[in-house]
């Protein structure tokens, strides 16, 4: 399911909601991939470009070598099991 732009400014306003996480890995490991996973999830990408599109690699040397080379952040919601948006 697709996530709304009003879903995610809601967060903010509930600190107890917010994680913060950091992917750390070994090279060709599947940093990137879960990362486009995560992403897939929240319905910004579609579930086969998982891998593929690297949404996070944003620099086109990165997208042009197949490697990230800085770090990215992104907003997503993980909906609690109880809540309504679940």
């Amino acid at each position: 399911s697709t996530v709304s732009v009003a879903q995610l400014s809601e967060l903010y306003h509930s600190p107890d909601r917010i994680r913060n996480i950091c992917i750390l890995g070994h090279v060709d490991h599947g940093k990137t991939t879960m990362s486009d996973s995560l992403i897939a999830s929240n319905g910004l990408i579609h579930p086969k470009m998982v891998g593929k599109l690297r949404y996070l690699d944003s620099r086109d040397d990165e997208q042009l070598r197949c490697i990230t080379m800085k770090s990215s952040s992104i907003s997503l919601l993980y909906p609690r099991a109880n809540s309504p948006a679940a």
